[in-house]
């Protein structure tokens, strides 16, 4: 989502040749003028200043070019910082979009993704305790930026704190309850926080599920059930669900949720979409033969020929595989962490075939593919399917936002978007702690499933732009907040993680409930005038159509979004 149109290269530019050899404490010779040019650190509620080091260079990213900016690199328990010495001039640009929380220069401890350090111009991984400290430390985002800071200026006991700190709280394994989050939202309490429901609709009360039962017109052969209330039977759904009206609430509990169609979203012509967690594999003979007979009962219910067709979508075996996903991603992002200029040209030359070859597109391709093959069975076939996967909470959660998004108008609306964001992924136990590797305790388990999503959608954005009252860049924000640790919206692994850290059972010393608040409140990040780019002003609202203009309608949408590039 952040490939950005590359610059023309300039071919009759000589290479700058230039190297200063004054010290930067020698260029200051008036200190009371230094003092005057400082940049305030600005910390959040909760935050607390770890470690500091002053006369850091942030470099340009050049080869053998030491320019940029002098100031002051901090560590804090929520992000790195720099302040440079010149930064005002650009803090009061009125026309630049602005992020209230996290500035230009500024990384959530998050958002580090990879920390490096170059010796004698060698450039190596750190991690652990160091021996010898480096002069120059770069740091690769997740957000795909690169920072590097020239230490050579700096005193050497400054540069020990800060790259040692910098490590430790990025790199170390974390406790849940040592994430900023609970620090913020304790010492945040007396902030006034907007009702949620203005952004979204959350899914975690009942009538959250009758209405968009109602809305979609499925309540005529669903139902919300509360047979998961206070996560009696399952820790892995949510309280509130929606099953088959003749599905026996007495069924849920049998494997603890597994095998039960739980039902996503319902087509204009009554047919639905439902996802299922499989049971789990057992080696008796007698266990299988009682699961067995458990799914032909399920499967009764609800394929039901000729009125009622199921077809299966076994996402396990028959799609994508989360290694793929992983592998691909890492080969993708790498096209854009750039540490130098020679890197820049020597990728620049091959960038399409190295992009081709990271399978990042083929996949984002098949996603798009599998919606429209389910969609095909939904509308042209008059099927109900059945997404099918181990927990129903990654590739489940994918194909069935794709689906959405694609057929349903209200899902292009920004408080649609978001209220699909919170129903499938949120409510639908997507594990964004392990997948995001949030406490940094298994690489394996960090899956970008949730940004496949996202740049599957930019992909439908950009192809057709009226089709959605969202922009790209409203993507790319959504995308960046998955690393902003004051929202509690991307931060757990499912509902009951997030009750019985954070919910109704945890509370401070007054007795008063934690202040949560969630990413779909932009005003927290933004000003009025900055969140004018997050809505698209090309948006063209879908009128209501009756049955039989509905069909063909949803076919142009969909062909479309996808134009040549993704034929049905």
């Amino acid at each position: 989502m952040r490939a950005a149109p590359r610059p023309p290269r300039p071919w009759g530019w000589p290479k700058p040749s230039f190297v200063s050899y004054v010290r930067p404490e020698e260029i200051h010779t008036n200190e009371k003028e230094v003092t005057e040019k400082e940049v305030t650190l600005h910390l959040l509620p909760g935050e607390q200043l770890l470690c500091e080091a002053s006369t850091v260079l942030k470099c340009v990213q050049e080869d053998s070019c030491q320019r940029g900016i002098y100031g002051r690199l901090v560590c804090t328990d929520f992000k790195i910082s720099f302040l440079g010495d010149d930064e005002s001039a650009l803090d009061n640009d009125e026309t630049q979009f602005k992020n209230k929380v996290v500035g230009e220069n500024d990384i959530t401890l998050h958002c580090v993704d990879q920390i490096y350090g170059v010796f004698d111009e060698k450039k190596k991984t750190l991690f652990g305790q160091l021996k010898k400290y480096p002069e120059t430390l770069i740091i690769h985002c997740k957000d795909l930026r690169v920072f590097h800071f020239c230490l050579r200026y700096t005193k050497e006991e400054e540069v020990k704190r800060i790259v040692s700190g910098i490590i430790h709280h990025t790199q170390a394994p974390k406790l849940l309850k040592r994430l900023f989050l609970f620090s913020y939202a304790t010492a945040a309490q007396n902030n006034t926080a907007t009702d949620r429901k203005n952004h979204a609709v959350m899914f975690d009360t009942l009538q959250d599920w009758c209405w968009e039962l109602e809305r979609t017109k499925g309540n005529m052969k669903y139902k919300a059930v509360s047979v998961n209330e206070g996560y009696k039977v399952c820790e892995r759904l949510p309280a509130y669900f929606v099953v088959p009206t003749p599905l026996p609430e007495e069924d849920v509990p049998r494997f603890q949720g597994h095998g039960i169609p739980i039902w996503c979203w319902s087509c204009h012509n009554g047919c639905a979409l439902l996802k299922m967690s499989a049971l789990p594999k057992e080696q008796d003979d007698g266990i299988l033969q009682i699961q067995k007979n458990f799914l032909d009962g399920i499967y009764k219910i609800i394929h039901r020929p000729p009125y009622e067709i199921v077809k299966t979508e076994d996402l396990s075996s028959n799609f994508l595989s989360l290694q793929e996903i992983q592998t691909a991603y890492s080969k993708f992002k790498q096209l854009f962490l750039i540490d130098n200029s020679t890197e820049f040209w020597d990728t620049d030359i091959k960038w399409f075939s190295l992009l081709e070859s990271s399978s990042w597109l083929d996949i984002i391709r098949r996603c798009l593919k599998k919606a429209i093959e389910i969609i095909e069975c939904l509308e042209a076939q008059n099927m109900n399917i059945l997404l099918l996967e181990e927990n129903a909470s990654d590739l489940c959660c994918l194909v069935s936002s794709l689906v959405q998004v694609m057929m349903d108008p209200h899902c292009r609306t920004r408080f649609g978007f978001q209220s699909l964001v919170q129903k499938e992924w949120i409510m639908g136990g997507h594990c964004f702690l392990d997948r995001c590797n949030h406490l940094r305790q298994s690489d394996k388990e960090e899956v970008p499933v949730f940004l496949l999503f996202l740049d599957c959608v930019w992909q439908l954005v950009h192809q057709h732009p009226p089709a959605f009252e969202f922009t790209e860049t409203y993507l790319t924000v959504l995308s960046d907040s998955l690393y902003i640790p004051i929202f509690s919206t991307f931060f757990f692994n499912s509902p009951h993680q997030k009750d019985t850290n954070m919910g109704r059972e945890s509370q401070d010393t007054q007795g008063k409930p934690l202040n949560l608040l969630t990413v779909w409140d932009w005003s927290v990040q933004f000003e009025p005038k900055a969140q004018t780019l997050l809505k698209n002003p090309l948006y063209v609202e879908k009128p209501k159509l009756d049955k039989g203009q509905r069909k063909g309608t949803h076919l142009k949408v969909r062909h479309a979004c996808l134009g040549t590039h993704f034929p049905s």
